[in-house]
């Protein structure tokens, strides 16, 4: 029984052997390299995440095969099991020359243990750094929202569903900024039922339109209208076509009127007498043939107010906030970009590591040596 518990243990224990001389080996972690920067280019080549949506309304007829690589998990290969897993393996390896390279450190002494020192660090930087790429694999979280002037949301979706957020986002205000003004079309629909007569006007400020037997002219634009309650005067909010109004005039043969005419509020106006015409202000931005320069939002988190553009992103409780997207028939519209990565922090603590333990192996070991040779 002895003999059998005796053989069984010396078993385990070549093959736990086994496992350390494999960590350990150089071959095997460069094999691991490789094939982790392997699946590097094909994430980089290969849409991720929520870029998949955005590929698919562009490439429509590569959803067949967008769709067999969502199943073999390359289109969110960075928080793929298999990948952390990859992760965990060299960080094993990585851990096993470190752990080595410390006992040599300890058996050495003088220039032999400075230079030991330096490769630790070095390993250890490594570790760090894969530890922090697990942590990111394992606990972070990246996806988008989507939002509109005067919206709120306390969510977005990454590849995984629907994830909550732990505060509510709300989006005051989009600016787009391009090198060339905005193109407004502002057109007046108008339409007299009793003849069956449609036209579009284009909005002029004073020049006089006919239309059947009537003129009609746009003697006044205010693009925030708001009516000052004590003077009950017409006034305006701001510059900013929030709610434009056209004072119109039309005049007939035995017709004579004034209305305004509201873009968000079509069935809203007021006139003096009843028309026999019907009357519809349209007032589109339209995206210019010049290029884009920025485009910036403001949102309202719990703590106040933010603003986030291209290049310029938002930290709040944890999460980053990108400026991705919009929409050029649709300026109110906007598309951020969330990431929560809590492994940042180990990352940036191996880089750091890793600069000074490369300095020590190729800078201060040198400089040394040479002071030892020369005293």
């Amino acid at each position: 029984m002895g003999q059998v518990k005796a053989r069984q243990f010396a078993a385990e224990k070549s093959i736990f052997g086994f496992v350390i001389e494999q960590l350990a080996s150089v071959k095997f972690a460069v094999a691991v390299v490789i094939i982790i920067a392997a699946v590097c280019v094909v994430g980089t080549a290969l849409p991720q995440g929520a870029e998949v949506g955005k590929y698919l309304a562009k490439n429509p007829a590569a959803a067949q095969r967008i769709e067999l690589f969502g199943q073999l998990g390359l289109t969110h290969g960075f928080f793929s099991w298999w990948f952390i897993g990859l992760l965990c393996v060299l960080s094993a390896s990585v851990l096993t020359c470190s752990t080595r390279r410390f006992a040599t450190m300890r058996r050495t002494t003088g220039y032999a243990r400075r230079r030991a020192l330096g490769s630790m660090m070095t390993h250890i930087s490594m570790l760090l750094i894969l530890t922090g790429g697990v942590i990111r694999g394992v606990w972070g979280e990246k996806g988008y929202l989507e939002l509109r002037e005067g919206q709120t949301i306390a969510q977005f979706v990454e590849h995984r569903g629907v994830k909550p957020l732990p505060f509510a986002v709300h989006l005051a205000k989009f600016e787009i900024e391009t090198y060339d003004k905005l193109d407004r079309s502002e057109n007046l629909l108008v339409s007299w039922p009793e003849k069956n007569l449609k036209a579009r006007l284009p909005v002029n400020l004073d020049v006089e339109q006919k239309f059947g037997e009537f003129r009609i002219q746009v003697l006044k634009y205010v693009p925030d209208f708001v009516v000052d309650m004590e003077t009950h005067e017409i006034k305006t909010r701001s510059n900013e076509p929030r709610n434009p109004a056209i004072l119109v005039a039309v005049t007939g043969r035995t017709y004579s009127n004034h209305r305004w005419v509201f873009a968000r509020f079509p069935d809203f106006g007021h006139q003096d007498k009843p028309s026999p015409l019907q009357m519809v202000y349209r007032a589109e931005e339209q995206m210019p043939a010049g290029p884009i320069k920025s485009f910036k939002s403001t949102v309202q988190l719990s703590d106040g107010e933010h603003t986030l553009e291209v290049n310029r992103p938002l930290k709040f409780m944890g999460y980053t906030f990108y400026q991705s997207g919009y929409n050029p028939n649709d300026l109110s519209y906007t598309s951020f970009q969330v990431v929560k990565d809590p492994g940042i922090p180990v990352v940036y603590t191996g880089f750091s590591l890793m600069i000074v333990g490369l300095s020590i192996v190729f800078y201060l070991n040198p400089w040394l040596n040479e002071r030892r040779k020369q005293a």
